[in-house]
């Protein structure tokens, strides 16, 4: 066999050529909610919430030719009570001795973080309080009087012939000024209206069991910034009513520290998340890529908004006799700029 001349000699070793390949460049645009003050002084004098604010800078907070942002880090101290403005009253509606007249009560409870062992303790109270035949009312998390075993739900008993129920608070009214959509002390609880009275209220009973309930008032909460979704083609879908594009979404759920998965719930140190308070931390393995427009800056007044599992501002839970309490549980997170 003979070879032409300027004809390259075939490779005997096999060898390609070679390619290189490395990541895209990348930038951190870190966010914390405490930087909406200028300094503490400001902090002092003009306390805002976290969950509802703008941070403003003279320049642009980013400028550069990249095409996708996404968090992927998050730190939220997590202190809204599950037993808040919105879940602390529940009706009541009682016949003593089991033949008198129904009674109609509303009662509250404290606000604050309360494990299910603590709810049952201060409902029992205030239910014995309402009335001389309700003075043995016993409640319960961790069972029922239907099954043996150890389950999350309550059970009550009138431990005599008085009958009760409990019942939600109409919705827009002066007694509940918030719209159907908001979960109540009696949703909390897991009580479902097996039978109603004319008046739209529970039946009493001498002892009933409540569905199966962890106790918590949110479950989830999604942090919203306007300007940094509002160029991105590909917008966010969600089984709610009300459609915002996010920045992320954080469960309660894996917040870690409560010990609920090996503590039984008939324990009074059962404390499902949500029912104290708790750091989350996050780092995102599959954030969600954002689209960018490369010769568009990101400017320096960007508001950010955290929701509830309701849609409502996490702020609206806040207990309004002291206003923002919890102004200083700030949060902070971390977004991936890339270049290409």
């Amino acid at each position: 066999m003979a070879y032409y001349a300027n004809q390259p000699l075939p490779d005997t070793n096999a060898r390609g050529p070679a390619i290189t390949v490395r990541p895209a460049s990348t930038a951190l645009l870190t966010i914390d909610s405490e930087d909406r003050y200028t300094d503490y002084t400001d902090q002092r004098i003009n306390p805002t919430s976290p969950y509802d604010f703008t941070i403003r800078k003279p320049e642009n907070m980013m400028a550069g030719f990249f095409t996708r942002l996404a968090v992927t880090e998050i730190n939220f101290p997590f202190t809204v009570p599950n037993i808040n403005k919105k879940t602390d009253k529940i009706g009541v509606s009682y016949s003593p001795n089991g033949v008198s007249p129904i009674a109609l009560a509303t009662i509250g409870l404290a606000e604050g973080f309360a494990t299910p062992a603590q709810i049952a303790t201060d409902l029992q109270a205030k239910v014995r309080a309402l009335d001389a035949s309700l003075a043995g009312f016993t409640v319960a998390y961790g069972g029922s009087y239907d099954f043996s075993g150890a389950i999350p739900s309550f059970y009550y008993s009138t431990n005599n012939a008085t009958t009760i129920g409990f019942n939600p608070l109409p919705y827009n009214t002066p007694a509940y000024p918030f719209p159907p959509q908001t979960k109540q002390l009696f949703d909390l609880l897991g009580f479902s209206l097996s039978g109603t009275i004319n008046v739209g209220n529970e039946i009493p009973k001498i002892n009933d069991n409540g569905n199966a309930t962890l106790c918590q008032a949110i479950r989830y909460i999604d942090i919203v910034a306007n300007v940094l979704t509002s160029v991105s083609a590909l917008k966010d879908q969600t089984s709610q009513p009300i459609v915002r594009d996010m920045l992320c979404r954080v469960y309660l759920g894996d917040g870690g520290g409560t010990g609920q998965s090996t503590t039984s719930p008939s324990s009074s140190t059962f404390c499902p998340p949500g029912c104290a308070p708790l750091t989350i931390y996050r780092n995102f393995t599959s954030p969600k890529q954002i689209q960018w427009i490369p010769n568009q800056n990101i400017p320096g007044c960007l508001q950010f908004q955290v929701y509830d599992d309701a849609g409502d501002l996490l702020s609206n839970s806040l207990p309004p006799s002291v206003g923002y309490y919890n102004q200083n549980t700030d949060w902070s997170m971390t977004i991936q700029v890339t270049e290409n």
